[in-house]
This record gives structure tokens, sequence and C-alpha cells, in this order.
């Protein structure tokens, strides 16, 4: 089995100390404009309101910060490869295993409008709670999203049995992806769609901070590529443009708040989905 520790969980604990040992930091986060404040001090009042149990207004803020903390054509390049997923996968016969899903961004793509069945899985059972069952309670009910937390190494479903999985920067976000890599293949009888973020092969500094994150390889396309394929995997991408990406803000506001420890440095980075079968 992998590590079960729920990191969403903990990181929210953290914070919890973190507002009670800085009240003014409260006060001022209340009092600003959201429009005022960049996006790792947007992050921290999404924290914030979702420690005061309003979820579906922090699910909501945090959307906005990360709109804040990227280049509009970062954005825009992100976006389309979730609607590139979600077309592939309208009217999928089975239902989709989403990986990793986290706040959900991918997962909320297909249940949009197309009436695609979603099982939502990450190893926090809060995060998908908070992202996910505050704001989809319809579907839920109706069964058209479920909610699984479990460790993508060890998945509760037997083999052959899943229509299609999908990732949304999951692969990236696993320390030691291959035994993921191969439970997916293990119960997914049809594609694999994973959306990936790569830096250049020769980003020594950015692929040197990955590595310090115990992510080694992981922000590598050709090494992601080769681990999968090792794992049983024919793949091919769809591949995005190049995109100039500077390291997110730091919070004003609340001080030493961060949105996202890479990059460290300037790089230029690509989203690539992977498609395999």
């Amino acid at each position: 089995m992998g590590d079960n520790r729920d990191a969403w969980a903990e990181n929210q604990s953290g914070l919890s100390q973190f507002f009670r040992e800085q009240p003014e930091v409260v006060r001022a986060l209340d009092e600003a404009d959201n429009m005022s404040l960049n996006g790792a001090d947007l992050a921290c009042k999404s924290a914030l309101y979702k420690e005061r149990g309003l979820l579906r207004e922090a699910a909501e803020l945090f959307r906005l910060a990360w709109r804040k903390c990227y280049p509009a054509d970062y954005v825009r390049e992100f976006e389309s490869h979730l609607d590139f997923i979600a077309k592939e996968l309208a009217g999928c016969p089975g239902r989709v295993v989403d990986i990793a899903s986290g706040r959900g961004m991918l997962v909320e793509r297909l249940l949009c409008g197309l009436n695609t069945k979603v099982t939502a899985t990450d190893v926090s059972e809060s995060v998908l709670e908070d992202h996910l069952g505050c704001r989809f309670p319809g579907q839920v009910k109706s069964g058209q999203l479920k909610l699984t937390a479990c460790d993508a190494k060890a998945l509760p479903f037997p083999d052959g049995s899943v229509a299609a999985v999908t990732t949304c920067l999951g692969l990236q976000n696993i320390p030691g992806p291959e035994r993921v890599i191969r439970e997916l293949r293990r119960v997914c009888r049809g594609k694999l769609y994973a959306l990936c973020e790569f830096f250049p092969e020769d980003d020594r500094e950015n692929q040197e901070a990955a590595k310090a994150l115990g992510l080694e390889g992981a922000y590598s396309q050709d090494r992601l590529a080769e681990l999968m394929e090792g794992c049983g995997w024919r793949v091919s991408c769809h591949e995005g443009a190049r995109i100039k990406l500077r390291p997110t803000p730091v919070g004003v506001v609340a001080p030493g708040a961060e949105f996202d420890a890479l990059p460290v440095v300037e790089t230029e980075t690509r989203f690539v989905t992977f498609i395999c079968n």
C-alpha cells in the first residue's frame, strides 16, 4: 500500500493554526476586496472560508486565485486540454474513473453537459467532499458522480472493469508514479487520458527542484512517456504550445503564503495529454 496520509487535511490543519496565531492577517483578508488580492493571498482567503465551513465559496475563490496566479495564455491552453479530454469521452459507454482528482477541474468538465458518469478518486476524502461534493450534490445524488477516497497505487476496482481513466496533473504529484501507472493498466479496459505539464529537458533548475520535492522525472516528457510504455501502455500525444511561465506569486497580505512550489525560476512550459491504450 502507498502513503495514505491526507496531505490536503494536514495542510488545512497547518493553516488553521496560522489563522489562530495571526488574527491581524485574518482581519486584513476579510477586509480586502477579492480583486485587489494576488493569487497567493486569494488562495489563503479560500482556506479561511473553508475553515468557516463556507465550502462552495471557498472552492469558487480558489478558482479565482488560480486564474490570477497564471498568465492568460497558460489558462487558455490548460482549459483547451480539459475540453479536448471531455470531448473525447463524450458518450463514453461506461463510467470514467478520474485519478488524483484533487479540486476536480477535469471532473467538472466531464460532468458538465456531456452526461458522462464519473468516479472521482483521491487519497484525500476531504478534498473530494470540499471541492466536488459541495458543488455537485445533484450529480452525487443521481449517481452521475461518485466520490471514492483511495490510494491510486491500490485501486478498489477489478481487473479491466473501468471503461476509461483520466487524470489531470495527477501523475506529476504522486512520488514514484510507476506503481500507479501499472495499477491503471490493470483496471482500465479502454483508454487513459493523462494531462501533464512539462518543462524543457535542459531546464536543470526546475527539473532539480522537482527532484527535491520527490518528483524526479515527473516534469520530463521523455522520461514519463518511457515509464508509461514500460508499464505496458501504447502512448500518443496531444501537445500544446510552449508558454513562458514565471514562479507563482507569494502572499503580501498573508506573508509567506505560496500557491505552487514550481517553477522556481522562469521557464517555458507545455501541456501534453498522453492518450494511452
